[in-house]
């Protein structure tokens, strides 16, 4: 008997992590709070970001191309980041474009105290209101990931938490025809789609994104920022 009690608890023990790690990872669902990976419209306007930079091996690059196409998109920064490059966080504020806090250090915001949750919220936002942001913040997770503790603050500030229904993983992969189509067959109106100028080079995300625009503009699409998307479906404005 005692085997299968300690076969029982085992398994429960599984399924509890399984559960923690789908919740963790969960794109249209948290505990707490609001969060909003999408937006319920029947309008054909979607919303690209950006997350990790401010970074000159291809923020400037980014810029170039949205300038181009005449499109804004929302930039996810990392405060650390933008401690580094001030001017060019400040240059994508004044092409247009919308600055989000994605955390001071990048880390995962998942069994964290609360402590160290808020001061990576606040540093970033006390950063981005020193390039000249104004009105409201939106927040991003690292790597999308949260669990207790982040929606909890998140709810307690009457913040909601942006995330992502297109994730090409551009992280992962360089090849532009790929990111391009993994994008196109997930867009739908109200999407929210992840890309990345943050890091390492990354050639093939910002020839995706030219691809991505020119093709969602061909099917009727136009681009908006991230708040810009949420007001149209009806979202109060995040309080940062």
């Amino acid at each position: 008997m005692h085997w299968k009690r300690w076969g029982v608890g085992v398994l429960l023990v599984l399924g509890g992590l399984i559960g923690l790690w789908r919740l963790s990872n969960a794109r249209g669902f948290q505990l707490f709070g609001a969060l909003h990976h999408r937006v319920e419209i029947s309008e054909r306007v979607v919303a690209l970001t950006f997350d990790d930079g401010p970074g000159p091996a291809n923020t400037p690059a980014v810029l170039e191309l949205l300038s181009r196409h005449q499109v804004k998109a929302t930039f996810f920064m990392v405060g650390r980041n933008i401690e580094s490059h001030r001017e060019l966080a400040a240059r994508v504020l004044a092409e247009g474009h919308q600055l989000g806090n994605h955390s001071y250090s990048h880390e995962r915001l998942v069994l964290r105290s609360p402590s160290f949750v808020e001061q990576e919220i606040s540093r970033t936002d006390a950063l981005l209101r020193e390039v000249g942001v104004r009105g409201d913040i939106p927040f991003r997770a690292p790597f999308g990931k949260k669990l207790f503790v982040l929606p909890w603050v998140l709810s307690r500030q009457g913040r909601p938490h942006v995330t992502f229904d297109v994730v090409p993983d551009d992280h992962a992969t360089q090849d532009a025809a790929l990111i391009t189509s993994r994008v196109l067959e997930a867009t739908q109106p109200g999407s929210i789609i992840l890309l990345h100028d943050g890091w390492a080079p990354k050639p093939g995300s910002i020839e995706a994104a030219g691809r991505i625009i020119e093709s969602l503009k061909a099917q009727g699409y136009r681009f908006v920022t991230v708040s810009e998307l949420l007001a149209l479906g009806g979202v109060a404005p995040a309080r940062g």
